[in-house]
């Protein structure tokens, strides 16, 4: 009975707290998908290092888990997108979007949304210019098998409000899913027992944190409310910072859609570099905000 007391008031006070937010966030969300023509934006992305820069800023203003995603990516390939191009948006993608960005700072506060953002640009960014650098020596190329086909269609722009219902349908359910597990967390897991195990090994943390997130699938904004959870347990911002980024970025689902679009070894390059980015990230992170 305790532990449902418990649950239940962390769960209550989570979900009004965030509540504005999460409409707010859907709603420039909507905006942005209802009021954008795919097509025009489609037509700047050209070849070469600042065709890189656009997609990646193109994944950042779209709504768009990686279900949203890969459908996009692929009409980036349709409208003869480079493989670099299309990575650098695969990887911005996941990480930004209007609603995230505002979530984050709901729940997390203005350091861990500037991190975001920073970090998702430029991981994003650098993972393209990585890939053009293999793909301008021919070492790289897209995969011959890549579908052709698309859960949603990539080039239409919904109206406001069915956009609208459709984003919050989408997120407010994976959402509740974050806000519950984060609940369950705090009722669960004492507030000394983190500091305990890992305090003495920080280091370890950093690893913990980006393995914690491959087996599962979390979606748009449901690492947002178990980052707070964490950072509430005692875990240190730089390895909470680390899962918020790793946690979307390098889950099983993700992966398997990387490598139906772009290819098997563009995905395992991509895998492997999130590995590295998402502790690293969160190393730098401890050091300039904490």
């Amino acid at each position: 009975m305790d532990w449902l007391t418990h649950f239940f008031h962390e769960f209550v006070h989570l979900f009004f707290m965030v509540l504005p937010y999460f409409i707010l966030g859907i709603t420039a969300g909507a905006i942005i998908e209802s009021k954008t023509n795919i097509d025009v934006i489609y037509s700047w992305l050209g070849k070469g290092r600042l065709s890189i820069v656009l997609g990646s800023l193109l994944g950042a203003i779209l709504p768009g888990c990686a279900c949203a995603t890969m459908p996009m990516a692929e009409g980036l390939i349709r409208k003869g997108a480079t493989l670099s191009t299309t990575c650098a948006f695969i990887m911005t993608s996941p990480l930004l979007a209007p609603q995230t960005i505002i979530l984050t700072y709901a729940l997390l506060g203005p350091q861990f949304t500037i991190g975001r953002v920073l970090f998702s640009l430029v991981g994003g960014i650098g993972f393209g210019l990585i890939i053009h650098a293999l793909e301008s020596k021919n070492r790289l190329q897209f995969s011959t098998a890549t579908s052709s086909k698309q859960c949603c269609n990539a080039t239409q722009s919904p109206a406001f409000f069915s956009s609208m219902i459709s984003i919050g349908k989408k997120l407010g359910g994976y959402f509740i899913i974050g806000l519950a597990i984060a609940s369950a967390l705090s009722a669960t897991i004492p507030t000394d027992l983190i500091p305990k195990t890992i305090g003495d090994h920080p280091l370890l943390s950093y690893g913990i944190a980006t393995i914690i997130g491959i087996p599962i699938y979390i979606c748009e904004g449901e690492e947002i409310p178990i980052t707070y959870s964490l950072l509430s347990l005692g875990l240190a911002a730089g390895p909470s910072f680390t899962f918020l980024l790793g946690a979307v970025g390098t889950c099983i689902p993700t992966l398997l859609f990387a490598q139906k679009i772009l290819g098997k070894k563009p995905m395992v390059i991509y895998a492997l570099y999130w590995l590295i980015f998402a502790p690293i990230s969160g190393l730098i992170f401890s050091k300039l905000f904490h």
